[in-house]
């Protein structure tokens, strides 16, 4: 058997293959006489049937049985041989295998590029001024708030108003004939959030407690309803009950609801620092990624197709995902696999490209990940989680994929150290950015 190595590009190699044709043939005896011992022929007892009709009726399984047994002998001692670690399946094209004739083959497959990472020390990066925010804050503030607020019924007298809650009975007709989806009894109804037709929410402000009302409304042109779209509607509505809301005091008693503070400053502190960390956090990334691409525009590479086919995978499913916390798809979102996989594809290319030359930095610097670095990594963790450490470290120890990504995760994180310490770095305003 004699191979050859063809480089269609720096991520693609061909390997071509010639078999000889005593062993082409010896391998076609072989595998018949495997055949002939399972064959079943009409006429014929099981083992039995002569060499002549199994050549005759198993001719294609024949072939594909000597290709695979050949290929199996043979490819993987080339890639060995001539020291290739393919990325992907290789794409196979053969010969006709024939009595006596060699066979000529080729494998074809994609390869990790030689990297020669070059310019990486003194890039030039701007990174976000950090500004502090009250109204960040603030806003938190006012969402846990809201989080705590209570409904109590209006005092008696007062008339329904935006902001105010209504419990109501309806029934809606269009032309008199009630619509299906049209009625419900004791619906809670925020005046003034929208939640319902145009115009409907407005002709309950000043109604009172037992008061029945008519709602003449009209269906926008675009309602899902086709049915209904364009139409007017009558609803029938008694204002059962009318709540307002009320919002606790941001004091002492309001923080210690929240179980670890005694104080509402001491509240208000956490929640500094919790936003300080996620914007300092956000703004590191953000670095981290100019810096990437930086890296990039200096080392142009090309990279194998499988590996950002396999980035995409990763990215879809993680994108599912977080729209499925949200009770969301991606059909909601108007799209499907497809079109984001073409939206997307540039950005996985650069993700591949970043995580080869981020390795090819710390292959040539000599930036390794310790065990020391693993087991600091695991303790924090246990503690962001509240998990005993051993507990953490063993679930490690027994997943080898999830173990690999930590190392290869905090592998990034040195080497992306490494160049920031190099690199000049020019604060600016997130305006300037």
């Amino acid at each position: 058997m004699t191979s050859t190595i063809e480089s269609i590009s720096s991520v693609k190699k061909k390997i071509s293959f010639e078999i000889p044709a005593e062993r082409v043939t010896s391998e076609i005896d072989k595998v018949y006489a495997q055949i002939q011992k399972r064959a079943a022929v009409k006429g014929f007892r099981k083992g039995k049937v002569p060499r002549s009709l199994v050549e005759k009726n198993y001719g294609s399984m024949m072939e594909g049985d000597v290709l695979k047994n050949l290929f199996d002998e043979t490819y993987f001692k080339a890639l060995a041989d001539h020291k290739i670690f393919p990325v992907s399946h290789p794409h196979i094209e053969s010969d006709e295998v024939k009595r006596g004739a060699p066979l000529k083959y080729s494998a074809t497959v994609e390869v990790l590029p030689e990297i020669d990472v070059k310019d990486y020390a003194g890039l030039q990066v701007k990174k976000e001024k950090f500004v502090s925010d009250d109204t960040q804050v603030e806003a938190r503030l006012n969402e846990m708030r809201e989080g705590m607020a209570e409904l109590k019924p209006l005092e008696e007298g007062n008339s329904a108003a935006l902001g105010h809650f209504v419990v109501i009975d309806f029934v809606g007709s269009v032309d008199g004939v009630p619509f299906e989806g049209g009625a419900a009894e004791s619906y809670q109804l925020e005046l003034g959030s929208g939640r319902f037709i145009p115009g409907f929410e407005d002709q309950l402000v000043g109604a009172t407690a037992g008061e029945q009302r008519t709602v003449v409304v009209t269906f926008p042109e675009e309602y899902g309803n086709k049915e209904l779209a364009g139409k007017e509607a009558s609803f029938s509505v008694t204002v059962k009950e009318i709540k307002v809301k009320e919002l606790p005091v941001l004091d002492d008693e309001f923080a210690m609801q929240f179980g670890e503070f005694e104080t509402f400053d001491q509240l208000k502190a956490k929640l500094v620092e919790l936003y300080e960390n996620q914007e300092n956090g956000r703004i590191k990334s953000e670095l981290q990624d100019r810096l990437v691409k930086e890296l990039i525009d200096k080392n142009e590479i090309e990279v194998p197709s499988t590996l950002v086919d396999r980035q995409l995978e990763i990215m879809l499913s993680n994108m599912k995902n977080r729209l499925a916390q949200q009770r969301l798809s991606l059909e909601m979102m108007g799209m499907d696999d497809e079109k984001f996989k073409l939206q997307y594809r540039d950005s996985a290319e650069n993700q591949v490209k970043g995580s080869l030359l981020l390795d090819a930095v710390a292959k040539k610097e000599g930036i390794t990940v310790e065990e020391a670095d693993i087991e600091a990594k695991l303790r924090a963790v246990a503690e962001e989680a509240g998990q005993d450490f051993e507990r953490v470290n063993s679930f490690y120890e027994q997943n080898h994929n999830a173990k690999e990504n930590l190392v290869a995760h905090l592998n990034e994180e040195k080497v992306l150290g490494y160049l920031l310490e190099k690199a000049v770095v020019t604060e600016v305003s997130k305006d300037e950015l």
